[in-house]
C-alpha cells in the first residue's frame, strides 16, 4: 500500500499516512489537527489531549477483532452532557476501516449505512421505528453531542468544540444498534453490532482488563 507523508504546518514534524481513507491527522508532537487531501494541507489548531488508561484500546494498539487482525488509528471523544463516549477508528487486515464505539467499557462495531431512511431530527420521538437491513430499530435516546478531544488519524474532518444532533436506536433483542448523526444532509447512519468481551483480543492485554 502506498504511504503518503505529510508535514505538520505548525511544528514541521512528518507523519506517514498508510490508509487512503484518512483525511485528518492530529500531530503527536504539537497536538495540532491537520486536514489534508491530494492538493492541500490545512492546519486547524491545537486539540484537547485525551487521557490514556480508561480503555483496553489506545492509538497504535493491535489485536484481533472477530478473528481478524486490526490496528487502532485514532480516537474521537464526545460529550453528551451527562457523560462521554469514545469512538475508535480502526483499520482491518484487508485495509478496510471501521469504528469501535466504546461506552462504559462496552464496544459496538459500527459500519456506515447508505440506504436507510431516517426521519428529520425535529420529528424524532422516543420509540420511533426505523428499519435497517430488514431489522426494526426503536429510538432510545435523542440529544446533542460535542467533540471534546481527538487524536491520531481519522477519516473525517473533526475539531474540538464541534457539535451535532444525534439519535441512538436499538433492535428489540438488543444485539444491534443504529446511530444517526445529524451532521450532514442526509444524516450519517451507522449500523452497529454489540460485541462480547472475547470478540476483541489485544496483543498486550493488561491485567486490569
Amino acid at each position: 500500500m502506498k504511504v503518503a507523508e505529510i508535514s505538520c504546518p505548525s511544528c514541521g514534524a512528518t507523519h506517514d499516512v498508510h490508509n487512503p481513507g484518512v483525511i485528518t491527522v492530529v500531530c503527536e508532537y504539537c497536538g495540532n489537527a491537520v486536514y489534508w487531501d491530494q492538493e492541500k494541507i490545512r492546519n486547524v489548531g491545537k486539540q484537547s489531549t485525551l487521557p490514556e488508561g480508561f480503555s483496553r484500546l489506545y492509538r497504535g494498539a493491535t489485536g484481533t477483532l472477530l478473528n481478524k487482525r486490526f490496528v487502532v488509528l485514532g480516537r474521537v471523544r464526545y460529550s453528551f452532557g451527562r457523560g462521554f463516549w469514545d469512538e475508535w477508528f480502526v483499520e482491518m487486515q484487508d485495509g478496510s476501516i471501521a469504528w469501535l464505539t466504546e461506552d462504559n467499557h462496552e464496544f459496538v462495531l459500527e459500519t456506515r449505512e447508505t440506504d436507510v431512511q431516517v426521519p428529520s431530527f425535529d420529528s424524532l420521538k422516543a420509540s420511533a421505528r426505523i428499519v435497517a437491513r430488514n431489522i426494526p430499530f426503536f429510538i432510545e435516546e435523542v440529544g446533542q453531542a460535542e467533540c471534546i478531544g481527538v487524536e491520531g488519524d481519522l477519516p473525517i474532518p473533526m475539531q474540538v468544540g464541534e457539535t451535532y444532533s444525534f439519535a441512538d436506536a436499538a433492535s428489540p433483542d438488543g444485539r444491534y444498534s443504529l446511530g444517526i448523526e445529524y451532521d450532514e444532509d442526509p444524516p450519517t447512519v451507522f449500523f452497529g453490532h454489540w460485541l462480547k468481551y472475547a470478540s476483541i483480543t489485544m496483543d498486550d492485554e493488561g491485567e486490569d482488563w
